[in-house]
């Protein structure tokens, strides 16, 4: 499937755009079971990779205790954890990171939350008069050499103490 071709309200687009904190979109890969012979055909989503970081994540319905039935995004990976959907996962983190935005969260069963940063990206500075340096700092997904010295791990996954108050690492 083709994120940049989603219809820009559609769950593919959300999913793309949630995604592209970890990899650019050219290198994150959407697979469906659906037979799609238009762009417009819906479908589902199936399976994601995300190769330069090696990650994959395999969509699953589960029923939760409250009878309602779920989509979630389950990581290949990491044992037992999923995207997190909801809003204060997310703000929970942000209050954690601060400014730093290259991140997604997961989540057991057990609601505990987890931030997963990838580590293919060079982190530079950002000079916009040649003069001074900045404390603006911006990431380099395409820097091959950086990307080739990686090794195997390519991505950081912090577990968020219980009192929400902190990383462990």
């Amino acid at each position: 499937l083709n994120i940049n071709s989603a219809p820009p309200a559609s769950l593919l687009k959300r999913i793309g755009m949630l995604l592209s904190r970890l990899d650019n979109l050219a290198h994150i890969l959407v697979w469906s079971k659906s037979n799609v012979n238009r762009p417009e055909d819906s479908s589902s989503i199936d399976m994601i990779e995300l190769p330069r970081v090696n990650l994959s994540f395999k969509a699953k319905k589960v029923d939760t205790i409250d009878g309602k039935t779920e989509h979630r995004l389950y990581s290949n990976d990491h044992n037992g954890l999923y995207i997190a959907s909801s809003t204060e996962a997310r703000e929970v983190v942000e209050k954690l990171l601060g400014s730093i935005s290259h991140f997604i969260v997961l989540q057991n069963s057990d609601n505990d939350l987890f931030v997963l940063m990838p580590g293919c990206a060079l982190p530079r500075r950002l000079n916009t008069d040649g003069t001074a340096l900045s404390v603006q700092v911006i990431l380099d997904r395409r820097n091959k050499e950086w990307i080739d010295n990686m090794g195997e791990v390519r991505c950081y996954l912090y577990p968020v103490h219980n009192s929400q108050g902190k990383l462990i690492t």
